[in-house]
């Protein structure tokens, strides 16, 4: 079995250079291409991250689509593969520190129920935990520990990193969505 040439690393830069030019002109079967060339690089990368897990072809996929949208911003077109390999780190990082967020709202939802003896009180407790994991994680977790965890407006702005007014609206915001999902189910 012969195997197939090796193209020197400078030939594939240039051709990355100019496959770059050409999807910014609009050309979808360059991108293709690009995305033919590394996308198996980019899985590599998100593997080595993530392990075998289930979201893996979804953030590749998002990679794409993220470079895509902002191919227009690569400074140095000779550098896609890094920066594709950025954009993909990012989302692995942000997908798995979702996933923490998500384990911790469990087991604070888990401790809260189980604090309730009565069957009959149980279930407006799981009422409760199925709408919060329709509330987005900005939302749901200042409103978790305002009113879960009982942490003062201040504390929970400074665990969150953000300012008092925003932690005040998105406890407002997830409050109103709750409510609409509890009344909906009520």
């Amino acid at each position: 079995m012969a195997l197939a040439p090796v193209r020197p690393l400078s030939r594939v830069i240039d051709d990355d250079e100019v496959l770059v030019e050409r999807v910014l002109r609009g050309d979808a079967p360059a991108f293709r291409e690009l995305y033919g060339r590394h996308c198996r690089y980019v899985a590599g990368v998100v593997h080595r991250l993530m392990g075998d897990d289930a979201d893996l072809d979804d953030i590749v996929q998002d990679t794409f689509v993220r470079a895509a949208e902002r191919l227009g911003t690569l400074r140095n077109r000779a550098q896609v593969r890094p920066w594709l390999v950025t954009i993909a780190v990012r989302l692995a990082q942000s997908r798995m520190t979702r996933r923490r967020r998500r384990h911790w709202l469990r087991l604070q939802i888990t401790r809260a129920a189980a604090t309730v003896s009565d069957p009959r009180d149980r279930a407006p407790a799981d009422e409760l935990a199925s709408a919060l994991e329709q509330v987005p994680d900005k939302l749901r977790v200042p409103w978790l520990l305002a009113r879960v965890e009982g942490l003062r407006l201040e504390e929970v702005a400074q665990s969150c990193g953000v300012s008092l007014a925003t932690v005040k609206r998105r406890i407002a915001d997830a409050q109103v969505r709750l409510d609409r999902r509890l009344g909906a189910t009520a």
